[in-house]
């Protein structure tokens, strides 16, 4: 639910990038990205919808309805609109220079993030890595393996726009609400959501080998964007 989607889209969270709620308001949702790219077993549907369904009961009544949902975007709409406040892609460039010779290279990159999960007590994430070194590659328009201000600072305002929008009112959590209302009273119980985001997993099991690849993933939303071209 991913880096950067509530939206009211548990079931997506199982198979689409799910952790990106608390991520997402990252710049280029790199949580949503990171989870992307890992295999996710049906075994552990269950236990992430059961993670997110608590987040969104608001009051613990077992239930979820469109009032938390909406609660919940409103409150990730603020978040993200915060963070996008706070970007400022000439401070972020200063901190990454660290040779201050007015260029970052992916060595000045790394350091600085290994800095950072050191100080955390950690390593490095190999998904976030990989998300920095895609933005690199954007980064560097004229392929010197090198990022001036002029051209970090291009790619930073379109992040910055990426996390305004991302951080605009939707109708997702609504309509993932209505889909998985089984019995239609207007509010969703953790049996409904369960029993919706396996039958997702299911659809997108393309092998039904009960593991949810990359590739299917990638594979389900091309189908879906040829449907949508078609219809």
């Amino acid at each position: 639910m991913n880096r950067f989607l509530l939206g009211g889209a548990i079931a997506a969270a199982a198979i689409a990038g799910g952790a990106a709620v608390a991520q997402t308001a990252q710049p280029a949702a790199h949580g949503q990205r990171g989870y992307a790219m890992k295999n996710e077993a049906r075994a552990d549907v269950q236990a992430h919808v059961q993670k997110m369904f608590a987040r969104l009961d608001a009051n613990h009544d077992g239930f979820i309805t469109a009032a938390e949902v909406d609660a919940m975007q409103a409150q990730r709409a603020e978040r993200i609109k915060a963070r996008a406040d706070r970007f400022d892609p000439s401070k972020a460039f200063a901190r990454l220079d660290a040779n201050h010779d007015g260029k970052i290279t992916p060595e000045e990159i790394q350091a600085v993030r290994n800095k950072r999960a050191a100080a955390k007590g950690g390593q490095p994430a190999a998904a976030h890595a990989n998300s920095f070194r895609g933005l690199f590659a954007r980064a560097d328009a004229n392929k010197d393996g090198a990022v001036t201000a002029a051209e970090f600072n291009l790619v930073g305002e379109q992040l910055k726009a990426r996390m305004e929008k991302a951080g605009m009112p939707h109708a997702m959590g609504a309509r993932m609400l209505t889909a998985a209302d089984s019995n239609k009273d207007g509010k969703v119980s953790l049996a409904e959501e369960q029993h919706f985001a396996l039958s997702r997993f299911d659809r997108a099991d393309l092998n039904r080998d009960g593991t949810l690849t990359p590739q299917e993933r990638q594979q389900v939303r091309q189908a879906r964007k040829a449907q949508s071209h078609k219809g």
